[in-house]
């Protein structure tokens, strides 16, 4: 007859175990040497269930055998498996696994044979089942009112435990975070195959295109899709889905940004530099798309009749920590004092706007010295890795 099944699914399920098999064996008046006998053996087996097995439960049933009533619990687990060639499995004779023996309680399957009355178990590579046998001294005549005494006591356990909710609370967190896991990997994998096919069908139209500026076009495209890619990809390689340091994806962004756009023409030397710093993903995104709009810029307008040219791109920390300031600066033409490009209505600097604004970053341009953008962000917009 089944009494109670526990699942094995957390190290705090364990004790659990423990108080369940305890409260059972005091209602079938096991002594204290064979009350310590079965805890014992039925641990060793729930821990390396838990250990070595991935989890599992436990069955705890009492039945009828001869004049008296017996404890039996099955611990089930869908690991994989003892080795097929163990003595055990072959000959199901005691089998001592190492493993067993060194991050258990030091029993191993030998151990707990000599502390349980009966023991079997089956094992192959879908999992394993033990079955642990413990005579008791109640007579067969009394196992239904035993059984009713330790249901009594078992709701009264889980009424009153704080061990038991707390088991059953952790319990439900871990298969609520192993979800969630699950749900964000599948969607960086979709969302990472996706922005490489986008990518991919831009590279191609671009390569078919017959007009230039169809060309430069989609190279523009090709450079704004993958800083979103590059930023996503480094998400995903740190694990954090949060925090990214800023200075390898910037300047990344930025060879991509002149793998695009250099010709035999044009050399353009990009440089980047500052201070070490870690981001919000959103805010990566944001700046890796700011960079790339500008560096496309100075590759467009800022080197007319030049071979030559450079781009500087820094990011760093102001006096006092201030505040964070980027900069992205050439030594090009540079433009008329009264231009204002950041008042600018064409899409490129709209976009930066937009993007600069959602972080409290406030713009300046200068272009006496070649054409330079700095943009300041609040003091808490990044930290020091």
């Amino acid at each position: 007859m089944d009494i109670v099944s526990v699942r094995i699914g957390a190290e705090a399920d364990i004790p659990r175990v423990r108080q369940v098999a305890e409260v059972i064996a005091r209602s079938f008046s096991l002594e204290n040497f064979a009350r310590t006998r079965m805890i014992t053996a039925i641990l060793e087996i729930t821990r390396n269930a838990f250990q070595h097995g991935g989890g599992g439960r436990a069955y705890f049933r009492a039945e009828r055998s001869g004049e008296y009533a017996w404890l039996k619990v099955v611990v089930e687990d869908q690991g994989d498996g003892l080795p097929p060639d163990s003595v055990f499995v072959k000959n199901r004779r005691p089998y001592r696994s190492a493993a067993s023996s060194s991050r258990g309680m030091g029993l191993g399957l030998t151990g707990v044979q000599s502390l349980a009355d009966g023991f079997d178990l089956q094992s192959s590579k879908d999992g394993t089942t033990a079955e642990l046998a413990f005579q008791t001294p109640v007579p067969a005549g009394e196992l239904n009112s035993r059984l009713d005494l330790a249901q009594e006591k078992l709701a009264a356990l889980s009424a009153t435990d704080p061990v038991a909710e707390l088991s059953r609370q952790n319990r439900e967190l871990a298969e609520a975070m192993a979800e969630r896991e699950l749900l964000i990997d599948e969607v960086h994998h979709r969302t990472g195959n996706n922005l490489s096919l986008i990518i991919s069908f831009i590279q191609l139209s671009k390569r078919n295109a017959k007009h230039e500026e169809t060309r430069e076009a989609m190279a523009q495209l090709e450079s704004r899709v993958h800083s979103v890619a590059k930023v996503h990809q480094e998400l995903q390689r740190a694990h954090l889905g949060e925090r990214i340091s800023l200075l390898p994806l910037l300047e990344n962004v930025a060879r991509h940004t002149q793998d695009a756009f250099s010709n035999p023409e044009l050399d353009i030397t990009i440089n980047v530099f500052g201070d070490s710093a870690n981001v919000a993903g959103s805010a990566a995104i944001d700046l890796g798309l700011i960079v790339n709009e500008l560096v496309t810029n100075s590759y467009k307008h800022a080197f007319e009749g030049r071979g030559k040219g450079k781009v500087e791109i820094t990011f760093e920390r102001g006096p006092d920590d201030a505040y964070w300031e980027l900069t992205i600066a050439d030594d090009g033409i540079g433009i008329p004092p009264e231009m204002k490009p950041e008042r600018s209505d064409s899409l490129g600097w709209r976009m930066i706007r937009a993007m600069a604004t959602r972080h409290g970053g406030k713009i300046a341009t200068s272009g006496d010295k070649g054409f330079q953008t700095s943009i300041r962000f609040p003091a808490d917009f990044a930290s020091l890795t």
